[in-house]
């Protein structure tokens, strides 16, 4: 599999995982009330709880994995320095950076309040719970700037890999390019 190609899976993966975090997250905060017996959907507020645990490990995993495999870029981007940089490049690195803490944060607080709650049988919202909410809003805010921020990739490599149409048919595109040249 090319190295694009690969990515972009990974990505992908990535991108479901912490989807499926940030809603179970969210409905855990709003919509779920906190008494264990609590029941949403069908299901428990463990078997919520279980679920945003479950597919935060997954993105958790994954945002490492997209870590090691560019690895050798990031390295070489330390070197650079910030003010040396376009503004596109730079944009994106300063959001990275703040990402990548409130990443780090998130995941932190929220471990410290899943080991303070084990086992309880009675739900408190404790400082680490309301740190983790915190961090994983504004976590999920610079994501979507992220995403933002790449989206041309994102599109053109989508095209590339499972051949969507976002609008924009290449082959029709590439014939008026063509034709006005």
């Amino acid at each position: 599999m090319k190295t694009t190609k690969r990515n972009f899976w990974l990505d992908v993966t990535i991108f479901m995982a912490l989807l499926i975090t940030v809603i179970t997250g969210f409905l855990l905060w709003l919509a779920i009330p906190h008494q264990l017996a609590s029941v949403f959907l069908g299901f428990s507020r463990r078997e919520w709880v279980a679920a945003h645990i479950s597919f935060g490990v997954v993105g958790l995993a994954g945002v490492a994995w997209h870590i090691i495999w560019h690895w050798d870029w990031l390295k070489a981007l330390r070197g650079r320095r910030l003010d040396k940089m376009p503004k596109k490049v730079r944009a994106n690195r300063v959001i990275d950076r703040i990402m990548w803490l409130t990443f780090i944060a998130t995941n932190a607080f929220g471990v410290i309040a899943w080991v303070l709650h084990y086992g309880d049988q009675v739900y408190l919202v404790r400082m680490p719970d309301r740190l983790h909410v915190v961090f994983g809003v504004l976590c999920t805010i610079l994501m979507v700037i992220h995403l933002v921020l790449h989206w041309k990739w994102i599109v053109s490599t989508a095209q590339r890999c499972i051949h969507v149409n976002f609008g924009v048919d290449r082959d029709l595109q590439k014939s008026k390019t063509f034709e006005q040249g």
